[in-house]
């Protein structure tokens, strides 16, 4: 029978170069046919160790001194590689070009759709992300590497996608600036769309539709506000545009046969991706080559960076409020639909492991922009959460403290929070409201607002008001005499603004 070194390396060579400890146990079981003595997963973690200068025990005087197997991810997270494999892997990487890796993509996309066939539970057709195609790694991996060769990833975020679990219509790949966003999902980014064929391939700057998604839904109301912010988009920083651009890109491609035009969801979806891209290049993936490609991904970097740094980007985030008229709010907001009679949550600390944040220029800028929530949001959380409190009183026939409930921001007041309530007992409370579109864990307080509550104590309350610009407005949560949490650390404070008098 094979050494267990002689099993590792082999099981290591099937398993792709690299793998979890898990995988490389089950591999090299079945390499010995379930023949294994009691210590045998000792004897694999001994021997990855003893070969591997990654490890105190390798580089010891108990270290064989060959230095067969590496870390892939560092310390103490269970991913062993073969070293081997990785320098003549890492060497097949940097010898293919972007421009080679992009064509590989157009050409094999469509049998890659074919190998991602699959039925859901209810027996439909559907099409799966296939990790275990070279597709994946060809998108995931080498497109992604690629392309952050030529980024300044300690500003940016490079990531390439080929959809959630289901597959998307196209592969992409979205650069972020890391004080704006690093998900897809909201703000502006860089962003390459392959169409559905991947025949096409277009660059462009793109907005993140879930700000739209979470006000109008998946409708075609919320295709014509995200078209409308594009355009608003373009017009705002048309200085900044490229030469060469598009009016408008395809990636649904209805009029190829290669596969019927996608339907649903997933088809909205695609038409959100059309819509929301402005500043848009095609490229004529029969005709490019490295030095175009990476020059012109350092012009829409360089733009990117331009209109960030523009003031009149400054309330992008927000963009979808600043487009919904008092019609489409009374109609969002079908007062008959509002539920009002429910019993709110109290806060409960939840037990989480402590991570440490570089508290960096960029970091705060992000968390800036993301607790910002419009004035729109913020007026519309304090009106319902009046509401609540009149009809919780007149509930149980306090129609005389119901008339009482008072909001201080109608009346240019700023004590410290937004509406003066009682509770059951007929005592006042002190409620401060943070709103927003969805849900959030993470909102801003006010020096004069934390001041309020440490003096108020068991009467000051923090009530967290989601989905504010729609029917499922809900208090999801309430935060008593929050100053005490923070004084247990059970919820963790950053005072965001602080008043100079001159």
């Amino acid at each position: 029978m094979a050494t267990y070194k002689a099993d590792i390396i082999q099981a290591l060579k099937n398993l792709g170069g690299s793998a979890h400890l898990k995988q490389i146990h089950k591999e090299v079981a079945r390499l010995r046919k379930g023949k294994l003595k009691k210590t045998w997963k000792y004897s694999i973690q001994e021997n990855l160790q003893r070969h591997s200068s990654d490890s105190i025990y390798g580089r010891g005087k108990y270290g064989s001194g060959d230095d067969i197997f590496y870390m892939v991810e560092g310390k103490r997270k269970g991913i062993w590689g073969l070293r081997e494999m990785s320098e003549n892997i890492k060497n097949y990487k940097s010898s293919v070009s972007l421009s080679d890796i992009i064509k590989k993509i157009s050409k094999d996309w469509i049998n890659y759709r074919k190998a991602s066939e699959g039925v859901n539970k209810v027996g439909s057709k559907i099409k799966r992300v296939n990790q275990n195609h070279p597709m994946y790694d060809l998108v995931i991996n080498q497109w992604s590497d690629k392309i952050s060769e030529n980024v300044n990833l300690k500003k940016y975020k490079v990531e390439s996608k080929l959809g959630d679990g289901q597959l998307s219509a196209g592969p992409w790949l979205a650069i972020m600036d890391r004080s704006l966003t690093e998900t897809a999902t909201e703000e502006f980014y860089v962003v390459y769309l392959f169409s559905r064929s991947a025949q096409k391939l277009y660059l462009s700057i793109g907005i993140g539709a879930t700000q739209f998604q979470e006000i109008y839904g998946m409708t075609n109301l919320c295709v014509e506000k995200l078209d409308l912010a594009a355009k608003e988009f373009r017009n705002l920083f048309d200085k900044y545009k490229p030469k060469n651009t598009i009016k408008k890109i395809d990636i649904l491609e209805d009029k190829l046969n290669f596969e019927p035009p996608l339907k649903g969801s997933s088809r909205n979806l695609n038409i959100l991706y059309e819509k929301g891209v402005s500043f848009s290049k095609e490229y004529d993936l029969s005709n490019i080559n490295d030095e175009i490609l990476v020059q012109d991904l350092k012009d829409y970097i360089n733009i990117y960076a331009n209109i960030i740094n523009d003031p009149k980007s400054e309330n992008l985030n927000i963009l979808a409020e600043t487009l919904i008229s008092k019609d489409e709010i009374k109609k969002n907001q079908d007062n008959s639909k509002i539920e009002y009679d429910y019993k709110i949550k109290d806060f409960q600390p939840k037990n989480k492991k402590k991570v440490k944040t570089k508290t960096t220029v960029a970091n705060q800028a992000k968390n800036k922009r993301k607790t910002q929530d419009s004035k729109l949001i913020g007026k519309k959380g304090e009106n319902y959460v009046c509401e609540f409190e009149r009809k919780k009183l007149k509930k149980i026939n306090r129609e005389d403290l119901a008339k009482k409930v008072y909001n201080h921001d109608d009346n240019n007041e700023f004590p410290g929070w937004d509406i003066t309530s009682y509770d059951e007992k007929g005592n006042e409370i002190y409620i401060e409201v943070k709103s927003s579109r969805k849900s959030k864990t993470v909102f801003n307080i006010t020096a004069p607002e934390w001041e309020a509550a440490k003096k108020q104590g068991d009467k000051y309350f923090i009530y967290l008001v989601e989905n504010a610009l729609n029917n499922k407005i809900k208090i999801a949560g309430r935060i008593k005499n929050p100053a005490k949490h923070a004084q247990q650390k059970k919820i963790e404070v950053n005072i965001s603004a602080y008043e100079i008098r001159l």
